[in-house]
């Protein structure tokens, strides 16, 4: 597989004063896979991620996209065409005063020509179900046709990678079962997914596991493989998934589970 996106030997502090908020990031992404990142709250994997599309820029180390370095300026708006990022709470990134004028707004910004605009502006909407609001003002729109809307921009940009920061935690069930549903499409039509999570339930549809602890990669391997030692999420500040509590418990009990296919977790 391609290596899309390498953070090498990275370390970030926002001023000298206060302590390291990454400290020694090593982490490959390779092309097609999905990586969700967990970990408790202020353990970094909001700030790794914004490294990735050059939001932040690392104090000391390396961060590249397809082999550009984020910290050359020249290289900062084709890396944020490869790199797409859909943030926690959608309106924040609506800028538009249409459904339209919103998923166009980046395209504009590149220099695409209006035809190319709205021909890729109809795919998207389509695909996302919002083409018939697409004149529609953006606040008449549910949280989750908001966050679809925050989506439908970043696809319209035709990126390479797509990282989801925590996109679902401020949706009821249902918006949010939406959401996760159309991130699975994605991966399967071969997009890169970097997934930041707070609910560990939604791990084992990964194909990799990222866990960070006070800056720090705790963890990085399959999620199968995570699922076998509650200590990979307890010793990070993070309950385990319930499956994994259920074996734990089972085994206090006498009943020992010997492999995860008895939890379900075989085939993820």
């Amino acid at each position: 597989m391609e290596n899309v996106i390498s953070l090498k030997n990275v370390w970030l502090r926002y001023d000298s004063h206060r302590d390291w908020t990454l400290r020694e990031i090593n982490l490959t992404i390779y092309e097609g896979e999905w990586i969700t990142i967990v970990g408790g709250n202020g353990s970094g994997k909001s700030t790794l991620v914004r490294l990735i599309n050059g939001l932040l820029q690392p104090t000391l180390g390396e961060v590249t996209v397809c082999g550009k370095i984020t910290c050359d300026p020249q290289h900062l708006r084709n890396i944020r065409q490869i790199v797409g990022m859909v943030f926690q709470n959608a309106e924040n990134q609506i800028v538009g005063m249409t459904v339209q004028e919103d998923t166009a707004f980046g395209l504009y910004n590149i220099g695409i020509s209006p035809e190319q605009a709205d021909s890729r502006c109809r795919s998207v909407l389509q695909m996302l179900e919002l083409y018939e609001r697409k004149d529609h003002p953006p606040h008449f729109l549910s949280g989750g046709e908001k966050q679809k809307l925050a989506i439908a921009g970043v696809l319209a940009m035709e990126p390479k990678v797509i990282i989801f920061d925590e996109s679902t935690s401020m949706l009821d069930p249902k918006s949010a079962q939406q959401i996760y549903e159309i991130i699975s499409e994605l991966h399967r039509n071969r997009f890169t997914i970097v997934q930041v999570t707070n609910d560990v339930e939604e791990i084992f549809t990964a194909n990799r596991l990222v866990v960070m602890q006070k800056g720090t990669i705790r963890y990085d391997g399959t999620p199968k493989e995570a699922a076998g030692h509650s200590a990979v999420f307890t010793d990070s500040g993070i309950l385990p998934p319930f499956s994994v509590r259920m074996r734990d418990i089972a085994a206090q009990k006498g009943l020992h589970l010997s492999t995860t296919s008895e939890l379900g977790l075989a085939d993820q």
